[in-house]
């Protein structure tokens, strides 16, 4: 994504969190995210990147920390931009950021599209594996699944 194409990924301020909330209604209506109040989202702006087309937001990403691991969540493009690069260059944003700030991996904890986390080099964590510190990650009844993309030379899970 680059100027050229007139998509530019950017931290996110103030004045986005609105149109992230409208991004994100629809796919909290299908059960894909979770309902996160506009209070809450202007809140944690800090933690967002957006893609903007000219004026329009048409994606976003928030990154949070779990212990040693760069969290990603409410991940979403408008629909009539998938396809086209934005969220693999927003988790790229989020891999260069966990790797400058030395965590050990980066985590997406989702309902949907685990296919697609897998072809940008991520791994389901089986449940057995998952650390205490990522069960506060889960809510109840969503039937989530957790992945881990390892950002540091060390290859294990300690």
């Amino acid at each position: 994504m680059s100027a050229r194409d007139g998509l530019v990924a950017r931290p996110a301020r103030p004045e986005d969190a609105e149109q992230i909330s409208l991004l994100s209604a629809p796919f909290v209506e299908d059960g894909l995210l979770i309902a996160r109040p506009l209070a809450e989202l202007a809140e944690k702006m800090q933690e967002f990147m957006v893609a903007r087309q000219g004026g329009r937001l048409v994606g976003c990403m928030g990154m949070a920390l779990s212990g040693r691991s760069l969290v990603v969540y409410n991940l979403c493009i408008a629909p009539e931009w998938q396809g086209r690069g934005i969220g693999r260059h927003l988790v790229g944003v989020a891999v260069n950021t966990g790797r400058e700030e030395g965590y050990h991996s980066l985590l997406a904890l989702t309902r949907y599209g685990g296919e697609w986390f897998g072809k940008l080099g991520f791994s389901k964590v089986p449940v057995s594996e998952t650390r205490d510190e990522w069960r506060n990650l889960f809510r109840p009844g969503r039937r989530s699944s957790l992945y881990e993309l390892i950002l540091t030379s060390e290859q294990s899970r300690d």
